[in-house]
């Protein structure tokens, strides 16, 4: 009789293929330094068995903290080895939002990279419980190298189901903290292999791609590991930088691309962008924010690429609707509105839009989108009641309102949650807004997102002063320097006399919001 049994193919099975088949094929790179999928998988097992030294059990958590780095690419999938859960870190964070989030997850190791090695001190002081610290520097309990030096390359021997979490992303909350997203390897897997059906140039061995969104958000570590999964070569930049973009993508056989908007605007103006070759690239898959009709007129006759939007977030692990290439030839071709649609729901993946009572709308009304695929979350880490209210029976609440025409295509509103998504990054005002009130010279205030050319919101903080007290705008950016991350700091600021709120005392954001979107077809960027 055949056997019969639960046999998932996990994340780090496709390195290990690789390893196997193509041992010699770089799949790696950073600056001058490269690795090929034989080198990949024989670091991953010594991390792994390093880990396996401090007793890691599955389920337990790795902090990486730092730029996009190939050690982010090795934890991740050491972490698949043993069962354990890589929580990349925002390393543009603040020390204690930092410790908030290291010590929410209850991490058991945290790897520092070389680019984070100045925020370690300030960081230590805000820790709640033992971790183990592991970076290059010689005051830290573990020396990355020495550390790593002590233990072999063979493969750990661990049964793990596809049900097994493997990252856990770090997404803003309405409350202010920032909520773990737990995603498991069958929803990464799921994420990966239905893209591939999706995507009108398919990723294959010997093809390049270039990781431009940071690690610690679902569109740098999909891309990281998909590439990986499907055998590519990974040219891993630190930040986003366009020019050396510009420089790889001529010189390696790059195909397809991840970016969001804001960075496909800071390339084409670049001096001299109409001379480059981009003859090897075939599409440029896009996320976060719409793309305007004149941005892709412009990117369409300097890449000469087809174009593809995602719609997703951390919680579905980025995978939702698309607007596919055959669906921006449309746009171009006398359908422009198009453009403001986030497209249909890809390839395993349902939607439905639901009102305030759990009930689904009509066609063309207005409700929140709820997505459900294989690759939606497990769960919040250690958060019942707000994995509750965000997913019932696979669904989740996206927060984002919205409505589907005829033809299936989905436009967004608004913004039911009081998210805002500027340059990629999503910020939560209430976490501006609590840093804010600790100005002694500010009595109330609310921050909004408003329309930015660039980066499709900005941050406005609208104050009411305390008496005799006077602000600029210059003054609330350097209050919040040591409070906040740089990139949550409101640039924007108006002064008035009374906040408006409803009876109960409920703060009306969308009366704030409406002079600044009045005449546009959506309220969110």
């Amino acid at each position: 009789m055949p056997i019969r049994g639960n046999f998932p193919v996990l994340i780090h099975n496709l390195t290990e293929f690789y390893a196997r088949s193509y041992p010699d094929n770089t799949c790696l790179s950073l600056g001058d330094k490269q690795l090929t999928f034989s080198e990949l998988d024989a670091q991953v097992n010594q991390l792994a068995n390093a880990m396996l030294s401090l007793e890691f059990s599955p389920g337990q958590r790795v902090a990486i903290l730092g730029e996009n780095s190939i050690e982010h690419a090795i934890c991740f999938l050491a972490a698949s080895k043993v069962g354990a859960v890589a929580v990349p870190l925002n390393y543009r964070l603040a020390p204690v939002e930092l410790a908030y989030v290291i010590n929410d997850a209850e991490a058991r190791l945290l790897l520092v990279m070389d680019s984070a090695l100045e925020q370690l001190t300030p960081l230590r002081e805000h820790l709640s419980a033992k971790v183990n610290i592991v970076s290059s520097s010689s005051d830290d309990s573990l020396h990355w190298q020495e550390w790593l030096e002590q233990f072999d390359q063979s493969a750990p021997q661990i049964e793990l189901g596809r049900d097994t979490p493997i990252l856990q992303l770090y997404t803003s909350g309405t409350t202010g903290n920032p909520k773990g997203v737990v995603l498991s390897q069958y929803n990464m897997m799921s994420t990966i292999m239905l893209g591939n059906l999706t995507a009108a140039c398919r990723p294959n061995v010997g093809s390049a791609g270039i990781g431009i969104a940071p690690l610690f958000h679902i569109g740098g570590a999909g891309y990281l590991l998909s590439g990986l999964a499907n055998g590519m070569h990974i040219i891993i930049h630190e930040t986003f930088d366009p020019m050396k973009f510009l420089d790889d993508i001529e010189q390696n056989p790059v195909e397809v691309v991840f970016m969001v908007p804001a960075m496909i605007m800071f390339i084409l103006q670049i001096p001299g962008i109409e001379k480059r070759d981009f003859s090897g690239v075939k599409q440029i898959a896009y996320g976060a924010s719409p793309i305007s009709e004149s941005l892709l007129r412009q990117a369409i006759d300097i890449f000469k690429c087809d174009f593809a939007q995602l719609y997703g977030m951390t919680e579905t692990a980025g995978y939702g609707t698309v607007l596919v290439q055959n669906d921006h030839a449309k746009a171009l071709a006398g359908q422009p509105e198009l453009l403001r649609s986030c497209g249909r729901p890809n390839i395993g993946a349902s939607v439905k839009l639901m009102d305030s009572h759990g009930n689904e709308v009509e066609q063309g009304e207005i409700g929140e989108i709820w997505l459900k695929s294989n690759s939606s979350m497990l769960h919040y880490y250690n958060l019942e009641a707000a994995t509750a209210s965000s997913l019932t029976d696979g669904w989740v609440h996206t927060g984002d309102a919205g409505y589907q025409d005829e033809e299936g295509y989905i436009y967004l509103k608004d913004r039911i949650k009081d998210m805002v998504v500027s340059g990629g990054e999503n910020i939560y005002p209430t976490e501006v807004e609590n840093a804010l009130v600790q100005h002694p010279g500010i009595a109330d205030v609310a921050v909004i997102g408003v329309p930015d050319e660039k980066f499709g919101e900005a941050l406005l903080a609208v104050v009411v002063l305390a008496p005799e007290q006077s602000l600029t705008a210059e003054e609330m950016i350097e209050f919040c320097r040591d409070k906040i991350a740089g990139y949550k700091i409101p640039r924007q600021l108006k002064l008035i006399d009374q906040l408006p709120r409803n009876p109960s005392g409920k703060l009306l954001k969308k009366e704030l919001r409406a002079p600044y979107w009045e005449g546009t077809d959506r309220g969110i960027g």
